[in-house]
C-alpha cells in the first residue's frame, strides 16, 4: 500500500511531468508565431524593414511595389530579376 507520503511526491512527479511539457509546447507555438511572422509581408513598414516580398521586388511593376522594374535590362550573367527578363526576353514574351 502506498502512503501519503509516496502518494504525495507521485503526484509531484506527474504535476514536473506536465508542467515540462506545457512548456516544451508553449515554446514551440511562440517559434512557430516568430517564424509565421518573419516570413510574412508586413502591411505597413518603415523603407528600412522592406524586404524581398512579392509586393516589392519581385511582384508586377505597378503602384504597390518600391522598386521601379521598368529599367530592368536583360542580361544572362546579372541580377535575378534581369535573367528573368533575359529569359523572357530568349522565350519572345
Amino acid at each position: 500500500m502506498v502512503n501519503k507520503k509516496e502518494k504525495k511526491e507521485l503526484n509531484l512527479m506527474k504535476l514536473g511531468g506536465r508542467t515540462l511539457a506545457v512548456i516544451i509546447l508553449m515554446f514551440t507555438v511562440l517559434g512557430a508565431a516568430w517564424v509565421y511572422a518573419a516570413f510574412t509581408e508586413p502591411a505597413v513598414a518603415p523603407a528600412a524593414s522592406d524586404q524581398d516580398f512579392t509586393l516589392n521586388i519581385l511582384g508586377a511593376n505597378n503602384n504597390n511595389n518600391d522598386f521601379d522594374s521598368s529599367s530592368v535590362v536583360a542580361n544572362q550573367d546579372g541580377s535575378v530579376i534581369e535573367r528573368i527578363e533575359y529569359i523572357i526576353e530568349s522565350l519572345g514574351g
